[in-house]
């Protein structure tokens, strides 16, 4: 309720700043907008009053030109995952080689956090709480009560994500499970900004960097070519991009899509809807 009520407020601002900006126009429409520029079409009309407005009040257009001026967007990199079929080449010879290598179906990826665990220093001993227990109950009846055809549920050889995966199979039982140990937790890359109750060694970083971006090109990529229908893969423990800034529910649900194309789209981050309030934890 805390998060909702502080969204609301920052929402509120921002009407408040609009409100002022669109009563401060009354004063530039008498001194900056002459009668005659009603005679423009519309569009004319609106670039003058516009332009009165950015004289008579400058800071209200300046946020947006700063921004403009100083972030670049990269284009999209459609071939992000080494698949991208157009990478075949242009010759005509090859046209049936790109043809046959195109992804024809799209690949549903839900991600799990485990459940609430006991930290130890050993992670022999991090065990699930009771607390945990319930989370990845509610976490599995919802993943069936979805119905999805999932094929394959990967998970992380760490303890914690060892029973957070056995719970969620007794409710999948069908479903094949495969253990990982890229799966495991670590440090991708140096912390920003950094945190002074956990600093990773350069040795940290490099070897589970390296270990953290196999995982990646193992499991985050689009359909292969010859793949005929959709599929629904369940990955437990597996770090997301800002790892270290993002705050997720245990035994919540990140939804990631992959189309044929390579386009990718975020459906759930971190959802842990299917709980009741007082089983919602994050540390």
């Amino acid at each position: 309720m805390a998060r909702v009520v502080t969204v609301c407020r920052v929402v509120r601002l921002g009407c408040c700043v609009t409100g002022t900006a669109l009563f401060g126009a009354k004063a530039a429409w008498s001194a900056d907008w002459s009668r005659s520029d009603l005679t423009l079409p519309f569009y004319d009309q609106l670039k003058s009053f516009a332009t009165s407005i950015n004289k008579r009040f400058p800071s209200i257009l300046s946020a947006r030109a700063i921004c403009s001026e100083n972030i670049s967007i990269k284009p999209w990199n459609w071939d992000w995952d080494g698949r991208n079929p157009s990478n075949v080449g242009t010759d005509a010879s090859l046209q049936g080689e790109i043809v046959t290598s195109k992804p024809k179906c799209t690949r549903h990826l839900l991600f799990i956090r485990h459940g609430q665990y006991h930290y130890a220093k050993e992670d022999s001993d991090c065990h699930l709480t009771g607390l945990g227990r319930q989370q990845l109950e509610c976490t599995g009846m919802r993943l069936r009560e979805l119905n999805f055809p999932y094929r394959k549920l990967y998970y992380s050889t760490m303890t914690r994500a060892v029973e957070s995966a056995e719970l969620v199979l007794n409710h999948l039982p069908d479903v094949q499970a495969e253990p990982s140990d890229a799966l495991r937790e670590g440090a991708p890359y140096v912390l920003e900004p950094p945190l002074v109750y956990y600093q990773p060694t350069p040795k940290d970083l490099e070897e589970d960097g390296s270990r953290i971006e196999l995982a990646f090109k193992r499991h985050i990529h689009r359909a292969d070519a010859e793949q005929e229908a959709d599929t629904y893969e369940v990955a437990l423990q597996f770090p997301p991009e800002a790892w270290i800034r993002f705050s997720l529910d245990h035994g919540s649900i990140t939804w990631l899509v992959v189309r044929p194309d390579g386009r990718v789209t975020l459906r759930w981050l971190g959802n842990s809807g299917h709980m009741p309030p007082e089983l919602i934890s994050v540390q």
